[in-house]
C-alpha cells in the first residue's frame, strides 16, 4: 500500500514518483554505460566479451574505467555481438 501526500488539493503517490525517479537514474546511467563501452572499444578495438550486466560492471571497475556501481545490472542486458564488433545493450525495466 503506497503513501498518497496532499498539498493544496494536489494529491501525488509517492510509490509512483519514487518508481519514476529510479526509472529515471537508471535512463542515465545506461546511457554513461554505453558511453563507457563505447571507451572500451577505442581503446580496445572490440567490445567488451560479458555475460550479462554483473560481469560487464565487474570488468570496468577491475579495469579502472568505472570507480563505482552505478547501475543495478538487474536493470539491463549486454550482450556482445559478432565477435565484439558490435553490442547490444537492453533496458530491463
Amino acid at each position: 500500500m503506497g503513501s498518497v501526500i496532499v498539498i493544496n488539493g494536489v494529491s501525488a503517490n509517492v510509490d509512483d514518483i519514487i518508481t519514476d525517479a529510479h526509472r529515471a537514474v537508471n535512463g542515465a546511467n545506461l546511457h554513461q554505460l554505453a558511453t563507457v563501452i563505447e571507451l572500451y572499444y577505442s581503446d580496445n578495438g572490440y567490445y567488451p566479451n560479458a555475460s550479462g550486466g554483473e560481469e560487464l560492471i565487474n570488468l570496468f571497475e577491475r579495469d579502472g574505467y568505472i570507480m563505482n556501481r552505478p547501475l543495478d545490472p538487474s536493470v539491463f542486458e549486454y550482450i556482445a555481438l559478432e565477435n565484439g564488433q558490435n553490442y547490444r545493450l537492453t533496458k530491463t525495466y
